[in-house]
């Protein structure tokens, strides 16, 4: 039983998920053991999986600086949304089934069953996912804006008013939510975080 028991701990494809949260204006870096780096928004939950730390859940934002690999792929699951990449800088915001995801530098691959057929993203472009409209978008991104969370900044070009929300929640400190007949409608325009008032 002892023996059995070692070898289920060292079994390949056992590795336990490593979950990180952060709370409400809080950040956090993660380093992956590639030299990749996850940069955690506020108020969001990652968990990293795999044996080789590639197989990743995100609920909330964050950036990823992903070291080039075309031995392996790395795939995140953003709400309905999975993003294949192996080795670029993108951003991804999610809220339920509605996602944006951003290139600032190289290309993924996005996949969903509400897509007919997966999208390849580059530099300066950006998926929109927004079930309450009934489809996705892809347009373009300044890459200075993927991302621009980080420097304190909140961006958003032609961005469905439920992921504004969504992002203005995470810093406000309390729920900023959308009545259902605005759901379609857009903004763009930059905040400044601060303290989050």
């Amino acid at each position: 039983l002892a023996l059995a028991f070692g070898l289920s701990i060292f079994a390949p494809g056992r590795h336990a998920a490593v979950d990180y949260r952060t709370g409400p204006n809080e950040s956090r870096e993660i380093a992956l053991a590639d030299g990749s780096r996850i940069h955690l928004a506020s108020a969001s939950h990652l968990q990293v999986a795999g044996d080789r730390q590639d197989r990743l859940t995100i609920e909330g934002s964050a950036y990823f600086d992903i070291r080039h690999d075309p031995a392996r792929s790395m795939i995140i699951q953003a709400g309905d949304q999975q993003v294949s990449d192996i080795g670029t800088r993108f951003d991804i915001l999610t809220m339920g089934r509605a996602a944006r995801i951003a290139v600032a530098q190289g290309v993924v691959s996005v996949s969903s069953p509400s897509l007919a057929h997966a999208i390849t993203l580059g530099q300066g472009r950006q998926l929109i996912v927004n079930p309450a409209e009934g489809d996705a978008e892809v347009q373009t991104v300044q890459a200075t804006d993927v991302g621009a969370w980080r420097q304190g900044r909140l961006a958003w070009d032609n961005m469905p008013l439920p992921l504004v929300a969504a992002d203005i929640s995470r810093y406000a400190r309390r729920p900023v939510a959308v009545s259902p007949d605005l759901a379609g409608r857009r903004f763009s325009g930059v905040l400044v975080v601060g303290d989050g008032s």
